[in-house]
């Protein structure tokens, strides 16, 4: 009987450990912070896009809590649905989609946004950048890019590219997989305990 126990309790444990690795590779939450204090003031636009090419793996970006100075109605090209703050739902069919949105310079703009992959070899790339009538603002493009490589590893790669001093990205681990490593731990507590007595 003991033994079925042991048994029972190692079998919970990596069950816990692979599903919370199997979370890990369907792509971790990136949360982006843009500061536009050093740009001055003034009206400009955060452009937000999903790329692929012809025969890139399908996939979706999730755009969720975009919050700053936000003015006016977004515009959208593309396979993109919902509105600020999010969920703002991006495909990467036919090329990709952009999504434009007015803001007023001077603060903070953040987001958070995730990743879903199907299988494919030909990756596609998320972007954000801020721009005016005269140009990009913050670099000569892009402030950031994350790059979807479906074909490099198990699950997707995620290659990030920070391009500008404006743009903060933190990977966050998704909650669920956050849980199932906590339960885990209390499975490996716990059997360390029971073999101790």
């Amino acid at each position: 009987m003991r033994y079925l126990q042991y048994l029972l309790a190692r079998t919970i444990l990596a069950v816990c450990l692979l599903s919370g690795a199997s979370q890990a590779w369907a792509g971790p939450l990136y949360s982006v912070s843009i500061d536009t204090a050093t740009l001055g003031s003034g009206p400009a636009y955060l452009g937000l896009y999903f790329m692929g090419l012809a025969d890139a793996a399908p996939a979706t970006a999730t755009v969720e809590h975009l919050t700053g100075a936000l003015t006016g109605v977004a515009s959208a090209t593309g396979a993109v649905t919902g509105a600020a703050p999010g969920p703002l739902v991006f495909g990467n069919a036919n090329g990709g989609s952009d999504w434009f949105q007015a803001v007023t310079l001077g603060g903070v703009l953040s987001f958070d946004v995730s990743f879903a992959l199907e299988a494919g070899d030909v990756g596609t790339t998320f972007g954000w950048a801020l721009f005016d009538d005269t140009g990009y603002l913050g670099g000569d493009g892009d402030l950031g890019t994350i790059s979807l490589q479906p074909g490099a590893g198990p699950g997707a790669v995620y290659l990030l590219a920070n391009q500008s001093a404006l743009s903060h990205v933190t990977v966050v681990p998704e909650p669920s997989t956050v849980a199932l490593m906590l339960l885990a731990g209390l499975g490996m507590a716990w059997t360390a305990r029971r073999r101790r007595s």
